[in-house]
């Protein structure tokens, strides 16, 4: 397969969750979100059957997996197994990167 260039603002972009904005890349295999949220934006509780890599950029931006709170910084990272419940909130106004794997096909649009 051919390299696919990229460019940041070109792909769709959805107001998908209160206070953030997610910004879509879809692979053969992966999904990669960009994602910005204002101080305050939250991630309602949920799970899917996709692992989940939350890499935080700029900002303070909180996880919580199966209970358990993760606060991530800038440079920081967390993995979330398929299937796991999982909620985020932004102490901060944050900007990041998610990895999901298998693609996100409720993500293409």
């Amino acid at each position: 397969m051919a390299a696919k260039k990229y460019r940041s603002g070109t792909s769709v972009i959805a107001d998908m969750f209160p206070k953030g904005q997610v910004e879509f890349l879809h692979g053969d295999s992966m999904t990669v979100t960009l994602w910005q949220f204002e101080q305050g934006g939250d991630v309602p509780s949920h799970r899917h059957p996709h692992e989940q890599i939350v890499h935080c950029l700029e900002g303070t931006f909180e996880v919580t997996v199966d209970g358990e709170a993760v606060v991530l910084e800038s440079g920081d990272s967390v993995i979330i197994p398929g299937g796991v419940e999982h909620a985020a909130h932004a102490r901060t106004a944050a900007r990041g990167i998610d990895v999901f794997h298998p693609v996100r096909e409720d993500y293409r649009r």
